[in-house]
């Protein structure tokens, strides 16, 4: 029988709470990992264009040199376009370095950068001071273009190994923070991560828990289906489901048995005399005595009032007169001292297969017959069909 979502869950809110907070857990794993994809893209720009700077300023230097040294209107005019590209580019980076914005990359494409915070940001301000002197020094125009240039390379010359440093620092520090940043985000990553497995596992075991619950529930319905509720031996429904498959054994076995009913003899002057209550008592005392009587291989019922049936497999010949006599002495001993003046007694049919056939109903039939035969007989006596 399939067995509903509800039930599983215990409460379809409960279910739809989890999943989503499974699946917003699931989402922001996903936002983090595009993230930190996005955070180290942008840190290696940056450190790649830190790297650039330290080439930027020897190739600054070199050019401010030739510039300076040139012996012809063309070398100047070379040297000094080589100076203003490197140059140019070299502070149009930084200035994208301490206020964020747009750089060139390698490949001429733009480049944006974020705006640099603490050790870094301190560093490029540094670097920043160190050649602002140099535009001033360029655009003096008081100063010949030559002697301008000459002045700017050997300011050059002299902080040369400075704007390396700066630029070295630079670099190192930015791959310092994109370290640390990679592993703070990689931790939150995995805090995520680990929570939403965390929430995953609680849906599954939960609905594991639940599934148990109405697994047990339901076998516990189906016992009770088949088990007499008064003295908890099998019902009817109990009893033909398991003759049922041990007739269906037996045929191809080709093994014998029995099949008893058992009526009770004085049960009812009980009832009238004691109330149902007792009635009640005496057949479940009665039910206990029976299934000590009875093999562990024997299927014992009740099927109604004081109707009782008794499958025995292999019971044959002898075996079974003395199996009855076994039966007859339990019900005998039922009654207690809190009913004096009646006594029980009981009338057994019985039915035999193969003889009788392996059809349940036919040899319950015979049982039934046989039973009355024993009934009419005297009571308190067996009767074979």
């Amino acid at each position: 029988m399939p067995i509903p979502v509800s039930a599983l869950i215990g409460s379809p809110r409960r279910l739809v709470t989890a999943i989503v907070l499974f699946v917003a857990l699931d989402l922001s794993v996903l936002v983090i990992n595009l993230w930190l994809a996005e955070q180290m893209a942008q840190d290696a720009v940056a450190i790649n264009l830190a790297g650039r700077q330290r080439m930027l300023s020897q190739q600054t230097t070199k050019a401010l040199l030739l510039a300076s040294q040139a012996s012809s209107p063309a070398e100047f005019e070379a040297a000094s376009g080589e100076f203003e590209a490197a140059f140019g580019l070299f502070d149009q980076t930084l200035t994208a370095f301490a206020e964020g914005g747009e750089a060139r990359g390698g490949d001429g494409s733009p480049a944006r950068l974020r705006r640099l915070e603490g050790e870094a940001a301190r560093t490029v301000e540094a670097a920043r001071k160190l050649v602002n002197p140099l535009a001033l020094m360029l655009s003096d125009t008081r100063l010949q273009a030559s002697e301008r240039t000459r002045k700017a390379a050997a300011y050059m010359v002299r902080h040369n190994r400075d704007v390396l440093a700066l630029m070295n620092s630079l670099t190192t520090v930015l791959e310092r923070d994109s370290v640390r940043q990679a592993t703070r985000l990689r931790a939150i990553q995995t805090g995520a991560f680990v929570l939403a497995l965390a929430n995953f596992l609680l849906i599954v075991f939960g609905m594991l828990r639940h599934f148990r619950e109405v697994e047990g529930d339901s076998h516990r319905w189906r016992e009770l289906a088949r088990h007499d509720p008064l003295t908890g031996l099998s019902n009817r429904k109990g009893f033909t489901e398991a003759a049922l498959a041990i007739l269906t054994r037996a045929q191809m076995e080709n093994a014998g048995g029995a099949v008893m009913m058992l009526d009770l003899d004085g049960f009812k002057p009980i009832n009238d005399r004691y109330g149902h209550a007792m009635g009640d008592q005496i057949l479940v005392r009665l039910a206990d005595k029976l299934a000590s009587a009875a093999r562990a291989t024997d299927v014992v019922a009740r099927l109604g009032g004081d109707e009782f049936a008794i499958l025995c497999p292999k019971l044959q010949g002898e075996d079974i007169e003395q199996f009855c006599s076994r039966l007859l002495t339990a019900v005998a001993s039922a009654p207690a001292d809190e009913t004096p003046g009646c006594r029980l007694g009981g009338s057994i049919g019985i039915a035999c297969y193969p003889q009788d056939g392996h059809s349940l109903e036919h040899l319950l039939n015979l049982a039934d017959r046989a039973m009355y035969a024993a009934k009419n007989a005297g009571g308190h006596r067996w009767h074979i069909a």
